[in-house]
């Protein structure tokens, strides 16, 4: 049977790439009329010189491919929104009719009746609806892209009265590259393994991508998790795009494994969908939509499933955002050929049969948005209305955020949320709330009483509450906690707002106080105080930083400086005074921080400037091992954060390279998640050596693990009875026997669904210097567990008794968490290991926790533990 299957599949893609353009179309568009397509509009083979489905297209041809159809079409404009890491253009294609494309803007302003339920309500029938098709957010999920251009094609060249009635109702948006750097990272790999005839074998090259893959960006993140942060370029562009239109209907086409068939929501009931949405948006919208998919896929005779997996549990996914803005936000899974032709359990699947599959369900996307157009209008209308009936009944009526002693950070939520198009006001007056200061200038109101509610209260609210226990992805997402910032929940509405905030802050940085014969001051609980230190040392300026805390200036009006500030002797330096404040201005321009000038290092209060614990910091020289075996996000976490925030050269390097890389050349190594099989014993005993002899080794989760297994350090894991959940395989001491043959919903809670805890953190201890909160919210999608360290002093951060804050967690993984150690130093030699039991750079977006890693790079090099209370000493 197998050998018919791939004898048939075979024949089928033979045909479709072996015959003219009327035969491809026949292919892709079966039902539509022979004729029917006008013949100045190329086709995709036509421009490209080679049949869809034949060869993976690379970005600059699709791009290419759109511009031609803006400039043979009235009915096309194609817009570039942005460019990628790697220099590549982010391209949106608006096709509607050329009445409506003169009119764009006009039908933009008309259409914001639906979002502001201020306005009068409008003329549904005069409304177009919007259909907005994204395509490779991951980018080796590549027959999206290629059914985009095929998509693109036919609502341009397609001459029948149906496809007319659509462009007149409709403006469709194509964005046929959300991810173009992993898009052309995997088209290359496919195009360079292919074989003649093709090699439908699973483990052939050809379908095995080498690490890391092209799912992901330049630095390797999963853009279609990236929704709600925003911490990328590609989604910042993508964002506001997306707010100059609030589509009606948005779909996501995506690949699964090759064994799949064809996924469409409606998602699983209740289970993984959030209550904050209204339950039409599910069980009607949702639903209507899914007949429109069945019936095109029925046609080609495609299997597809639904209401299993996946979910539309939170607005970090672009298919669940605009669920989130009174559209329906749809995903779209075909099982993948990863490569031109795969054997799989349902025979082989080829390229061109799963760009038909994507382009069937694009086409029937239109088709039942525009016969159920105002449908959709109305439930965008009705929708934002009732967010502001929702608002009304919820407890909290504003928060209130900020950080004085970090403009930085607050300064970046405050823009994360006008990205969201949320109303955010100044604070009017200096308050304390919560036994927390909150100071007019540097602090701001959120109002709930908007029609961004739901977004508002995804951002700031804990969720512990859910219908199910398997989850396909986090359950904690809460943007106000991974921040770390001060926040406040408001019941009452007599907090006083001052005007409007319509654009974050333009920080300037300053020197205080001018130039100085004498030194610098600046506080490490900026959060760009770190990138200030490594420009500072980059231009050959020495910085010291402060192991406690010290008033300096007037004695009348002294100021505070805390543990970690930043102390830039003039005289220490080999560089001419003069010359020393040129770099410290230009620095803190380029950081937008604010030094401090002094003239006397004798201090108001507490220690002088001359004291030992006034120490100076290395340059940090930081490595990382890349490659097979580790967890490529943590590794493009980690780089993004040393590249784009800190501006510091992080070494990449191979474990294959591990044995010839000079490791005495490094002040700090990191190890994400991973196996690290690769390293043998010689390596081992390599890596300790070096950490003995003075390096710092930073691990994070599974690499945790695997250093503490390798006796790099003494310290012990919490290994719990069965991994952290109950066993139920046993009753009485007898096997247990199960009911359900398919037990992923029992084995699912075992898991922790990335949720967020509170750890209590040692502000004075040099990892967690710039934090001025003992509570610290931590991150967790993983089960390393620590045990706390035997040394007093080297646990930096303790899970609190009852840590749970938001997120979904089985009670016996719960009970593992609470009091394990979250960040534990330990010392080795004359060098220290500093262990994280979860990745505190998660997604990108978790400030909070990543400011130890980045101490850790920083400052690791300055630890040195005392073994216990009798060997505390100001010495270093």
């Amino acid at each position: 049977m197998l050998k018919t299957s791939i004898s048939a599949a075979l024949l089928t893609l033979a045909l479709a790439l072996a015959t003219p353009v009327g035969a491809q179309n026949r292919y892709f568009f079966p039902a539509a009329p022979a004729g029917s397509f006008d013949p100045a509009v190329p086709t995709p083979e036509q421009f490209l010189g080679y049949p869809i489905g034949s060869h993976y297209t690379r970005s600059d041809q699709i791009v290419a491919y759109l511009r031609e159809l803006d400039r043979v079409s009235d009915k096309v404009s194609l817009r570039v929104l942005g460019t990628t890491f790697e220099e590549r253009p982010q391209v949106v294609a608006t096709i509607t009719a050329a009445s409506n494309q003169q009119k764009l803007a006009t039908l933009q302003q008309e259409r914001r009746a639906l979002v502001d339920p201020k306005r009068p309500a409008p003329d549904y029938r005069q409304l177009p609806v919007v259909v907005s098709l994204n395509f490779g957010v991951h980018g080796n999920e590549s027959s999206s892209s290629e059914a985009a251009l095929l998509l693109a094609y036919y609502l341009t060249a397609s001459t029948s009265p149906e496809t007319t009635q659509w462009l007149e109702q409709a403006v469709v948006t194509i964005d046929p590259l959300e991810n173009p750097d992993g898009r052309d990272r995997a088209s290359h790999w496919f195009d360079q393994n292919k074989s003649w005839p093709n090699v439908t074998d699973p483990l052939d090259r050809e379908h095995t991508e080498a690490w890391p893959g092209g799912r992901t960006n330049h630095f390797y993140t999963d853009l279609n998790r990236d929704w709600l942060a925003l911490t990328q370029p590609e989604s910042r562009a993508r964002m506001a795009f997306f707010h100059e239109w609030y589509p009606n209907v948005m779909i996501d086409f995506h690949e699964m494994g090759t064994n799949g068939t064809y996924y469409f929501e409606p998602s699983k009931p209740h289970s993984t969908e959030n209550d904050l949405i209204p339950r039409a948006t599910y069980e009607v919208l949702n639903v209507h939509l899914a007949k429109y998919f069945a019936k095109s896929l029925d046609h080609l005779g495609t299997l597809y499933w639904t209401k299993e997996q996946f979910d539309n549990l939170s607005p970090i996914y672009g298919s669940t955002y605009p669920d989130f803005q009174g559209g329906v936000g749809v995903t779209f899974e075909v099982g993948s050929s990863r490569g031109l032709a795969q054997e799989s359990s349902n025979g082989v699947v080829t390229f061109p049969f799963t760009i038909r599959n994507h382009v069937a369900t694009g086409l029937a996307t239109v088709r039942g948005a525009v016969e159920e157009k105002e449908l959709y209008l109305r439930h965008q209308r009705e929708f934002f209305t009732s967010a502001l009936t929702a608002a009304q009944k919820f407890p909290t009526k504003a928060y209130v955020f900020g950080n004085a002693q970090d403009p930085t950070l607050t300064n970046k939520f405050l823009a994360l949320l006008l990205q969201h198009q949320i109303e955010v006001h100044e604070l009017a007056q200096t308050v304390t709330l919560d036994k927390q200061t909150f100071v007019r200038g540097q602090a701001y109101v959120v109002p709930t009483a908007q029609p961004q509610y739901r977004i508002i209260n995804s951002l700031f609210e804990e969720l512990t509450t859910f219908h199910d226990s398997v989850f396909y992805d986090v359950t904690g997402w809460s943007q106000a906690h991974a921040y770390g910032l001060p926040v406040s929940k408001q019941k009452g509405t007599q907090l006083v707002q001052g005007p409007a905030v319509r654009t974050p802050k333009l920080l300037d940085g300053t020197v205080r106080g001018g130039s100085s014969s004498y030194a610098y001051l600046l506080p490490w609980s900026d959060y760009n105080a770190a990138k200030a230190l490594v420009a500072l040392q980059r231009a050959g300026v020495v910085a010291k930083v402060s192991f406690k805390p010290f008033s300096a200036g007037s004695p009348t009006q002294p100021t505070d400086f805390d543990y970690g500030t930043l102390v830039i002797p003039v005289a220490a330096q080999k560089l001419p005074p003069d010359s020393v404040f040129q770099v410290v201005s230009r620095v803190s321009r380029q950081a937008q921080v604010a030094f401090t000038s002094v003239t006397t290092g004798f201090s108001v209060g507490g220690i002088d400037l001359g004291s030992n614990n006034v120490r100076t910091v290395p340059e940090a020289k930081a490595a990382i091992l890349v490659g097979t075996g580790t967890n490529s996000s943590e590794v493009g976490e980690a780089w993004f954060l040393a590249s784009q925030q800190l501006g510091l050269p992080l070494s990449k390097i191979e474990v294959s390279n591990f044995g010839r890389a000079p490791l005495d050349r490094y002040t700090s190594l990191v190890l994400v998640g991973g196996t690290y099989a690769a390293l043998d014993r010689t390596a081992v005993d390599r890596l300790r050596r070096w950490v003995q002899e003075g390096g710092t080794l930073i691990t994070l989760k599974s690499a945790s693990e695997w250093a503490i297994r390798q006796g790099i350090v003494k310290e012990k894991l919490l290994v719990p009875a069965n991994g952290g959940w109950a066993d139920t395989t046993t009753v009485k001491g007898k096997p247990a026997r199960r009911s359900d043959f398919v037990t992923q919903e029992q084995e699912g809670s075992r898991a922790i669904a990335g949720s967020i805890y509170s750890a209590d953190v040692d502000i004075t201890n040099p990892i967690a210097f710039g934090l001025t909160n003992r509570r610290l919210y931590v991150f967790r999608n993983g089960t390393t567990f620590l045990r706390p360290s035997r040394n007093p002093y080297a646990t930096v951060a303790q899970y609190t008794a009852k840590p749970l804050v938001s997120g979904y967690v089985s009670t016996a993984n719960l009970h593992q968490i609470g009091n394990s150690a979250a960040v534990v130093v330990s010392k080795v030699g004359a060098g220290r290991v500093v262990l994280f039991a979860d990745d505190p750079n998660f997604r990108h977006y978790w400030h909070g926790t990543s400011r130890l890693f980045t101490n850790a790079l920083l400052l690791g090099p300055l630890l040195n533990l005392p073994e216990g209370p009798a060997a505390i000493s100001s010495e270093e």
